[in-house]
């Protein structure tokens, strides 16, 4: 090795497909499904997933505040949620609800992270329905958060390329 440095031809297509305008469409159409579908069995059933909120243990109910920031986020979550697959779907401000979608997700990966850390079996998770046959919190719950996270910073901080500018060669008549 002579010092000089690996070739970035790999990594500039790399960046390049990332910043595909389609590519972004299709990350934001999917992203923004799965947070409109996640929330449509919480907002039907706000005292369900207000329960699964509890069984999480990290904020309530607790003897200063009782019940309420663990009932709060039981009622307002899923309209977060939902709002922000909107925003993803549809493309407007796609870059900020991609960045909220992020840290939903790390919030989300906080949560289930804090229960299996501390031995507490979670055996719906909350994530796309509040009934008994939800999903279990442990390493492949950790591993598809990941990947949505991934989704989202993409969305969030690796802007599409503009679309180029026709050419004189392109709008000149024909001879």
């Amino acid at each position: 090795m002579d010092g000089r440095r690996l070739p970035d031809q790999g990594r500039e297509a790399a960046v390049k497909a990332l910043r595909h305008p389609a590519l972004h469409w299709l990350f934001g159409i999917a992203l923004g499904a799965v947070f409109i579908y996640a929330s449509i069995d919480k907002i039907e059933q706000p005292r369900e997933f207000a329960r699964i909120v509890y069984h999480y243990r990290l904020i309530g109910p607790s003897a200063a505040l009782g019940f309420v920031p663990a009932n709060a986020l039981g009622v307002t979550l899923p309209w977060i949620e939902a709002l922000t697959g909107l925003l993803l779907i549809v493309g407007v401000w796609r870059r900020e609800a991609a960045l909220t979608a992020a840290l939903l997700l790390v919030m989300f990966l906080v949560a289930v992270g804090w229960a299996l850390a501390h031995g507490i079996d979670v055996e719906n998770c909350g994530c796309f329905s509040v009934a008994g046959e939800g999903r279990a919190a442990g390493a492949q719950l950790i591993l598809q958060d990941l990947g949505l996270l991934a989704v989202a910073l993409v969305l969030a901080f690796v802007p599409p390329r503009a679309r180029e500018p026709l050419t004189r060669a392109v709008l000149a008549p024909t001879e």
